[in-house]
């Protein structure tokens, strides 16, 4: 996969605040695309761990031969695996997994293909050097 913005270092401020909000049992959510790549809000540590888990699984597990998903597979599975969890009392987790995959991106544990309608993401592979 080629280089997307989403994909982007983030500032070592964003690093700093979530240092500070896990402290708190919470998670800077990042956004490469957003100043010092901070999204502006926090989410609940067991919440992070559960929606990454998810994620990084169904990339895992349903993988096509490029080693993509299509983000709507793993918005799917989110909602099959954790509509219930009492860690989301309203049960709806659309947005969760999408704002999870965004920051997971910032972190580069995740990449998506750039352009791809619907949108797919992979695990981040670092560039390489050859062609």
């Amino acid at each position: 996969m080629s280089a997307d913005p989403h994909s982007a270092a983030v500032a070592p401020r964003a690093w700093a605040e979530d240092e500070r909000a896990r402290k708190r049992g919470r998670v800077q959510v990042f956004n490469a695309t957003r100043p010092d790549g901070l999204d502006g809000w926090t989410i609940a540590l067991e919440q992070y761990e559960l929606l990454v888990d998810v994620i990084l699984t169904t990339i895992d597990a349903f993988a096509a031969d490029d080693g993509t998903v299509p983000l709507q597979v793993i918005v799917n599975e989110g909602q099959t695996r954790l509509g219930s969890h009492p860690a989301f009392p309203n049960g709806r987790l659309a947005n969760y997994v999408r704002y999870t995959k965004v920051d997971l991106e910032a972190r580069g544990l995740v990449e998506r293909v750039p352009k791809s309608s619907p949108q797919r993401i992979g695990r981040f592979h670092e560039p390489s050097d050859q062609q």
